[in-house]
């Protein structure tokens, strides 16, 4: 899957990210594209993948949450969350297969989750995981840095060095990260630039 997305656990919340290029081929077709977004006020999710099928699948999610939240009369989780994404591509694959990658984080009664759904409906709960081109290079970072109960700063310095190790190696990803973190507070965002825009000197 195109671009990098990635999730992670902290004391009192999630932290999740991703680039923001577009590229088809050789040809990077956009480099503003948010490719994360929240749910409600304690779940987001993370993508990678082609930019229409994020975009229908993202509508689709937030749609089914609403009808989700209306008929139980509460907040859906993370899990509900993933749940509702699972069933969405599980039943494409077939027909209308979606190219995206999710990782879906927030805060449940249990505390903060971190679950990873695949392009054909899988679900994977760890405490932290990383979807797209860019993932292995990702996780390698994670993976050797990562410990439970960091604080918030620390879960977002981590995101970021894993987000820029990817985007460093992986041509398909780069142009800069948005964050998002969730909290009992709720949901912060915020958009880290990489490199300054060049423009012809006059």
């Amino acid at each position: 899957m195109l671009a990098t997305a990635l999730g992670l656990k902290f004391k009192n919340g999630v932290v999740l990210a991703a680039d923001r290029r577009v590229s088809y081929g050789t040809f990077v077709l956009s480099r503003a594209a948010r490719k994360v977004f929240p749910v409600n006020d304690h779940v987001g999710v993370a993508f990678s993948g082609i930019p229409a099928d994020m975009q229908e699948l993202y509508d689709s999610l937030v749609y089914n949450v609403r009808i989700y939240e209306m008929d139980e009369g509460r907040k859906a989780t993370p899990s509900n969350v993933a749940r509702l994404l699972s069933i969405l591509l599980y039943s494409g694959r077939f027909t209308r297969f979606f190219l995206a990658e999710v990782v879906v984080g927030g805060l449940s009664p249990e505390g903060p989750k971190i679950i990873a759904v695949d392009a054909a409906g899988g679900m994977l709960e760890d405490d932290f995981a990383a979807e797209g081109t860019g993932a292995q290079l990702a996780t390698g970072i994670l993976e050797r840095e990562f410990r439970k109960d960091m604080s918030e700063s620390e879960a977002i310095e981590l995101a970021k060095r894993a987000m820029i190790a990817a985007i460093e190696r992986d041509a398909m990803s780069g142009d800069g990260i948005d964050i998002l973190v969730v909290t009992e507070e709720g949901i912060r965002e915020e958009f880290v630039p990489l490199r300054a825009s060049w423009r012809p000197q006059p």
